[in-house]
């Protein structure tokens, strides 16, 4: 169609130029010799580029600006509510962190509700289920606890966030994390994470350890291990 229209309008050009000569009827053109027409004027080469001018600097174009870093405040996540996770999450504040510091070990045990079992300041949660404890004896700046939890994953990740949230959140001095990894001894897989506060030239640690046998089964008939260690230095 573009081809056909054009066609139509060149015709049509021509008609119309055609029926204006007829009007007017213009005397006919005396022809000029061939000598005496004037001829067409010539064009002007365009000079070609000279060299560049030794005298005048090069300025290379200013570098592109780098892109402005803007600060994003972290957000805490929601605060945990899994029950397991919460009662570890007290025994390390109203035990822990008051017996790393020169507190009653035992008086604080007792305070916050644990039964002496075989000598050792226990937490029931329902059996299988249980918080233990262990005797500092010497090293009084460390708490260490003994936990047993329900299989499988889920309470694994439940208790490891939590953890991650007191340290990073809750806890005084902030503790960041600095490990996250698994080791295999002779006897057992351990899943290890831990957190410090050295960033600050500080002197506080908590440490979560899962255990897991070689074969990465349960370390009990129907329960997990782990073992979570609060601990402080002398500055």
């Amino acid at each position: 169609m573009r081809l056909a229209l054009a066609s139509l309008i060149a015709i049509g050009a021509v008609s119309t130029t055609a029926l204006a000569q007829e009007q007017t009827a213009p005397a006919p053109a005396v022809a000029m010799p061939a000598a005496t027409m004037p001829a067409a004027p010539a064009q002007m080469p365009m000079p070609a580029p000279g060299p560049a001018d030794p005298s005048i600097p090069v300025v290379a174009a200013p570098p592109a600006p780098a892109p402005v870093e803007t600060y994003v405040e972290p957000v805490r996540p929601p605060p945990s509510t899994d029950p397991t996770a919460l009662q570890v999450l007290s025994v390390l504040d109203r035990i822990c962190k008051p017996a790393v510091v020169g507190g009653d070990f035992d008086a604080l045990a007792k305070a916050a509700g644990l039964k002496q079992k075989k000598k050792m300041w226990t937490l029931d949660l329902g059996k299988p289920y249980s918080i233990v404890l262990d005797n500092p004896g010497s090293n009084k700046n460390v708490c260490t606890l003994t936990l047993q939890y329900a299989q499988g994953d889920a309470q694994a990740q439940a208790l490891a966030t939590a953890l991650h949230d007191w340290a990073s959140w809750e806890n005084s001095p902030q503790l960041r994390l600095i490990r996250n990894d698994q080791t295999v001894s002779s006897d057992y897989r351990r899943f290890t994470v831990s957190w410090d506060d050295a960033w600050a030239n500080g002197h506080a640690g908590l440490v979560y350890m899962r255990l897991k046998k070689l074969d990465e089964t349960s370390v009990g008939k129907n329960y997990e291990q782990a073992q979570v260690l609060y601990s402080t230095t002398s500055r």
